[in-house]
């Protein structure tokens, strides 16, 4: 698993795009509006992908992967805050 690790506009989602666009990824993303800007982002940079998810359509099974190799979650963080009922203080990530 790939991390991405910058700071708040640095370019992380335009990461995630390109990497989408290269290996036929879908993006998991906070809502509809998130990915209507990360659908535009992409056309912008003239690049093709599958419209993105939502975390609610991700965590509810709500979606359908045609042709889809992975997912790429755009602010984990975020999605993690989501599923908890309480502030998420710290994290682990196993390095592969």
């Amino acid at each position: 698993m790939q991390i991405i690790y910058k700071p708040r506009g640095s370019g992380k989602t335009t990461d995630l795009i390109k990497e989408a666009a290269k290996t036929f990824s879908y993006i998991v993303c906070q809502n509809y509006k998130e990915a209507d800007r990360i659908r535009n982002r992409a056309r912008t940079l003239g690049l093709d992908i599958s419209y993105p998810i939502t975390y609610r359509e991700f965590l509810d099974g709500s979606y359908n992967l045609i042709g889809s190799k992975s997912l790429l979650i755009d602010n984990v963080e975020s999605l993690l805050q989501i599923i908890s009922s309480v502030p998420i203080k710290a994290i682990t990530l196993t390095e592969e």
